[in-house]
Formats: structure tokens, C-alpha cells, sequence
């Protein structure tokens, strides 16, 4: 088993890219080493724990974070943090955190990942490119109040990247615009976010 068989593929950053996170309900947790420029797979045995984590995490979300937990924990202690296996393992973190309801804790995540991939493969890397689309895709899906709360952060963190991230930015505060003055809670249709070049992904 590897890391393709775990997560669906996000496909091409094309003008089609964040019109597609548009609809996402919720991100999911990672893309595949195929689907992200051939960016390394992890390794057999971390790949068997993720899949045994998503399993799970079907049935028992408090056991599946736990699980999570202790592989972060394993595979920080072997590689550290900037190894793209800590970074999968965190990746299933963020998206745990979101299913959880603890939305903090998820925006809190989603961030950090973006963060590791910006240091590890750079800020216009298709690897931080996709995790800049989680985020912001998660984010989106958040109900109005939390999303409303917590925009700042994910503002101010996309602010300090180049490419992707830069370009998140008028689009968030856009939608949180349409948030605030929204009477009923939801959302006007906000315009869609599409990268100024298409990275192959």
C-alpha cells in the first residue's frame, strides 16, 4: 500500500482550481505523491498506519486522533519536523481536527502545514500550492461564526507567501466581507480564487 490509496487526488492547478475549492464541503487530508508533483511517497509502514487511521476514524474519531497523535510523535522522533512524512502525518491531523468540530485546532493545523511545506519545498511549490487550497477550502467550510472568528489568522499567515498564498488573501477577505454582512448566516456566492499560473500537479 502507498499514499495514493489513501487520499483522493486534487488533480490540476488550472483556472478551475479554486473554482473547484469553492464547492469542497471539506478538504481532505492530503494529496497523493502522484497527484502533487511527484513528491515523495511515504514510507510502506507509515502509509499502512495512515490507512489504518482513516479506517478508524470512520468509527471513533477520539480513537483515530489518538492514533494520529502517536505517529506524529514517532515519526517526528525519527525525521523531525521537516520530513514529508511528519508533514502527511500532520496533514491527517488537521483534517481529524476538522472532522472533530474543533475548528481552532483545525485552522491551527491546516496552517502549520502550510507553513512545513512552504519550508521544505518552497512558497510556490505544488506541494504548498494544494495545502494553501486545503486550508483555504476548509475555512470556507466552516460555519459562518467560526469562520468569521478565525479568518484573521489564515489572512495574516497567507499574507507572508508568495504566490498562492498572496493570492488567497483578496478572496478571503472578500467572502469574509459577505460573511459579516450576511442577515441569515450563509454566504453570498464569493467570485472564485483561480491562480495567476498553472502548476502541474
Amino acid at each position: 500500500m502507498n499514499d495514493q490509496l489513501l487520499f483522493r487526488p486534487w488533480g490540476v492547478v488550472d483556472p478551475a482550481f479554486w473554482a473547484s475549492a469553492e464547492a469542497e464541503d471539506a478538504p481532505a487530508p492530503a494529496a497523493s505523491s502522484a497527484a502533487a508533483g511527484g513528491a515523495p511517497a511515504v514510507s510502506k509502514g507509515v502509509a499502512e498506519h495512515l490507512a489504518a487511521i482513516q479506517a478508524t476514524a470512520a468509527t471513533d474519531l477520539v480513537r483515530a486522533n489518538g492514533l494520529a497523535e502517536e505517529l506524529d510523535a514517532k515519526t517526528t522522533s525519527a525525521h523531525g519536523e521537516r520530513h514529508i512524512e511528519t508533514v502527511r502525518v500532520r496533514e491527517v491531523r488537521a483534517y481529524l481536527a476538522l472532522l472533530s468540530g474543533h475548528h481552532e485546532t483545525a485552522v491551527a493545523w491546516y496552517l502549520h502545514v502550510v507553513r512545513l511545506h512552504a519550508d521544505l519545498h518552497g512558497p510556490e511549490h505544488a506541494e504548498t500550492v494544494l495545502a494553501v487550497r486545503r486550508a483555504y477550502s476548509m475555512w470556507k467550510a466552516l460555519p459562518a461564526p467560526d469562520a468569521v472568528r478565525l479568518a484573521q489568522g489564515l489572512i495574516d499567515a497567507f499574507a507572508e507567501l508568495q504566490g498562492s498564498g498572496a493570492e488567497a488573501v483578496p478572496h478571503m477577505r472578500e467572502h469574509l466581507r459577505q460573511l459579516q454582512q450576511s442577515d441569515d448566516g450563509q454566504p453570498a456566492t464569493a467570485p472564485d480564487y483561480e491562480p495567476s499560473d498553472s502548476v502541474p500537479a
